[in-house]
């Protein structure tokens, strides 16, 4: 990888530790860039730095950043500079852009039909299926889908954009060399062969630790054109990108949910405040402009030819077309046994008509 020195002294700074970035900013306020900074980077800065800052800078400038660059190298990943043209214009345009972005895969160019898609790690099954559902439906219409790769809502957003043919892009909260969390190995995996992107403002072996997270929220929002909130409760650290995306001037959307569940609190507040209701892709689509109006919606059964009054499963889809029922409401209406119903269940899952939710619940797949 061949950088210039300007280039080689600011990915040097981008992969300080966090905790010394608003230090180092003053320092390039002094010395009129990253390469001034580089070119005058002596032991009496060791106080201002702390002496594990100031070492891990002094090793890395002694090798020219060659443990980054390798790391960068194997991983098939590149640094982006603030300023230069192929950094995203959507990121460059919020206050504190990151001087640099490290990315890998493809990342798109325009970021105009983009929506990010943020949630709790905790996800209900209510909260996962509809964050795939919708990122699905709107990743048919060419819109980006950008999310945190984390589990829950995260990871269901971007399965969903993949499952609809679409660009997805996975923001981390530690380096591109140490994915996180582990399991989602896979659908990063998955992000990369499908033509979608991985970026990280951290050093390729930077940990996934706390404090990386919040600040990481800022580039989720600031890549997207709006963002989406599936689900979280009030104290969620989720809360940090809605803060972002209403800083940045972001349209910001909600899901409802039960009012009665805890992931429903957020979004009833942001909803009560003004935010812009989402119940399925179209509200995205129509308030954003990316559709001029709004596609005939049909129930769920009127768009199944195949199930009619004589079919044995016709009474339990009825059933469910309004909300979710438990298994002891479904034998009160349609007066059919509990060993009945549960081999028809059982069908109408495997074949993907239904889902099981909390509390020995069933509800339709929309």
């Amino acid at each position: 990888m061949e950088l210039s020195r300007e280039q080689l002294a600011r990915v040097w700074l981008q992969c300080a530790p966090m905790g010394a970035w608003a230090r180092l900013e003053g320092l390039k306020a002094e010395h009129g860039g990253a390469l001034g900074v580089w070119e005058n980077f002596t032991p009496r800065y060791y106080e201002l730095l702390g002496p594990e800052n100031f070492s891990y800078l002094a090793d890395l400038r002694a090798s020219r950043c060659a443990s980054v660059l390798r790391e960068l190298d194997s991983l098939n990943a590149r640094p982006l500079f603030l300023g230069e043209e192929d950094y995203p214009l959507s990121l460059a345009s919020i206050p504190d852009p990151p001087d640099v972005l490290f990315v890998r895969g493809t990342l798109p160019k325009d970021f105009t039909r983009s929506i990010a898609m943020v949630g709790s790690r905790r996800a209900t099954r209510y909260g996962s299926s509809q964050a795939k559902r919708i990122a699905q439906g709107l990743a048919e219409k060419g819109v980006i889908v950008v999310s945190g790769l984390a589990r829950g809502v995260d990871a269901a957003s971007h399965q969903g954009a993949l499952d609809g043919g679409g660009c997805t892009v996975a923001v981390l909260g530690s380096g591109l060399g140490r994915l996180y969390p582990p399991e989602n190995k896979e659908l990063a995996q998955r992000i990369l062969d499908e033509g979608g992107a991985i970026v990280s403002e951290l050093a390729p072996d930077a940990q996934p630790l706390p404090y990386h997270f919040p600040a990481r929220n800022r580039i989720i929002s600031g890549l997207s054109s709006a963002v989406l909130l599936i689900e979280a409760q009030l104290k969620s650290g989720t809360h940090t990108t809605i803060e972002y995306a209403q800083a940045q001037r972001k349209e910001v959307f909600a899901l409802p949910g039960n009012v009665d569940a805890p992931g429903s609190e957020l979004p009833l507040m942001l909803l009560r405040s003004g935010a812009n209701l989402c119940a399925g892709p179209e509200d995205v689509l129509i308030q954003m402009g990316w559709r001029e109006e709004r596609e005939e919606q049909t129930a769920f059964l009127q768009n199944e030819p195949d199930f009619d009054e004589s079919d044995p499963a016709y009474p339990i889809l009825k059933a469910l077309a309004m909300e979710e029922k438990t298994l002891e409401e479904l034998i009160a209406e349609t007066g059919r046994t509990a060993g009945e119903l549960g081999a028809q269940l059982t069908m109408l899952e495997i074949s993907g008509k239904i889902e099981r939710r909390a509390g020995r619940a069933f509800a339709l797949v929309r």
